[in-house]
């Protein structure tokens, strides 16, 4: 009886062992921030310069606009033009250097050399933030009104540059920034992301900065992570009358909810997400509560993209945002996954992009 008694307590213990395992690990990924991996594990069937044969993957088989990176190359792709069970074969919009063996599949199209497809003057700024200078990128524009760009937690300033032409035409100012944690940016005190909780502050170093060079009013622009700290900032930051309006793009607006996400995705029980979230709080002492911001006060006019699929920020969120929020323009779209609304679309999100922008401007009579 002795030896049952000490075998299921030795059970229970190495499944706690395990749970708190899984849950730190989770936790790990959370407060480190990476770029998305640009591995090149897409086969490459053939190409020329008109099509490129892929293998077929969840993402290389979604309709719209995207981006493949190789060792030698690179390439926006469009519309779908031919797929079986093991390939498909996509239009070539754009092509540079040899697209030959195996690829990367991204949705943030003009990285690397095709910046220069946009025919803009992109500048280099630095922006005082509390810990040091923030590197950012500032396109020039005639209105006093700038449109500042906060990325994801696994982005760069590239995640931006889908929106730049129609900012651009529509005159804005544009500035891409960086907050700490990014490559070239000074490490929070404690090494770790704080989801938002901080890295406001830094958007609000930035805003200053706008504010410094003549900017009169605001535009916040915020993808996945980068809409959590627009609504940090809007809630706490004294510059927060200066914003006339922000745009959200798969916008993470509950972590609790995100993290339920993640763990349902990896098929992980749900008491997972209760355990690394205990994890995360007392590794940076933050309250997820404090997180969930379908409860904000804000009620700037509000441009929010989500798509249907996205497997990342749940869409259910940004519906409760939408419906206890009455400046809040509200676009979803179908099938698209987690930051790529855009990609799905572009013609129709730039269209709803410059609709709401020219409604606000007007409204505020640049």
């Amino acid at each position: 009886m002795l030896i049952l008694v000490l075998i299921i307590l030795l059970l229970v213990f190495l499944a706690l062992i395990g749970i708190i395992g899984i849950s730190w690990y989770i936790s790990e990924k959370l407060l480190h921030r990476t770029p998305t991996s640009k591995a090149f594990t897409i086969p490459v069937t053939s190409t020329d310069t008109e099509a490129i044969t892929l293998k077929s993957t969840a993402n290389t088989k979604r309709p719209g606009v995207f981006g493949i990176t190789a060792a030698d190359g690179q390439a926006i792709v469009g519309p779908l033009l031919s797929s079986d069970v093991e390939t498909v074969t996509r239009q070539i919009l754009h092509a540079t250097g040899t697209l030959s063996n195996k690829v990367a599949w991204n949705t943030t199209v003009y990285g690397g050399g095709f910046r220069d497809l946009l025919k803009l003057t992109i500048n280099d700024v630095s922006i005082p933030g509390a810990s040091g200078s923030l590197p950012a990128w500032f396109v020039p524009g005639k209105l006093d009104t700038w449109a500042i760009l906060v990325h994801g937690a696994s982005g760069t300033r590239e995640q931006g540059l889908r929106f730049f032409p129609t900012l651009a035409d529509l005159g804005f100012p544009i500035l891409a920034i960086t907050y700490r944690g990014d490559e070239g940016t000074p490490a929070s005190a404690n090494g770790l992301s704080h989801l938002g909780d901080t890295e406001w502050q830094d958007l609000e170093a930035s805003v200053t900065y706008a504010l410094g060079q003549g900017a009169q009013h605001i535009v916040l622009y915020g993808i996945s992570l980068g809409g959590t700290i627009v609504e940090m900032f809007l809630q706490r930051s004294s510059h927060a009358s200066h914003v006339q309006a922000a745009v959200l793009d798969s916008p993470v607006l509950n972590w609790r909810a995100t993290l339920a996400t993640l763990v349902k995705k990896n098929a992980l029980p749900s008491f997972i997400a209760n355990v690394t979230e205990k994890i995360v709080s007392l590794r940076t002492g933050l309250s997820f509560d404090t997180l969930d911001l379908t409860k904000s006060q804000n009620q700037i006019p509000t441009l929010l993209f989500h798509g249907s699929n996205d497997a990342t920020a749940p869409i259910a969120v940004s519906n409760m945002f939408a419906s206890t929020h009455t400046e809040v323009t509200y676009h979803r779209v179908s099938e698209a996954d987690h930051t790529q609304c855009w990609n799905a679309n572009p013609q129709v999100y730039e269209a709803e992009l410059r609709s709401f922008l020219t409604r606000v401007v007007n409204l505020i009579e640049i």
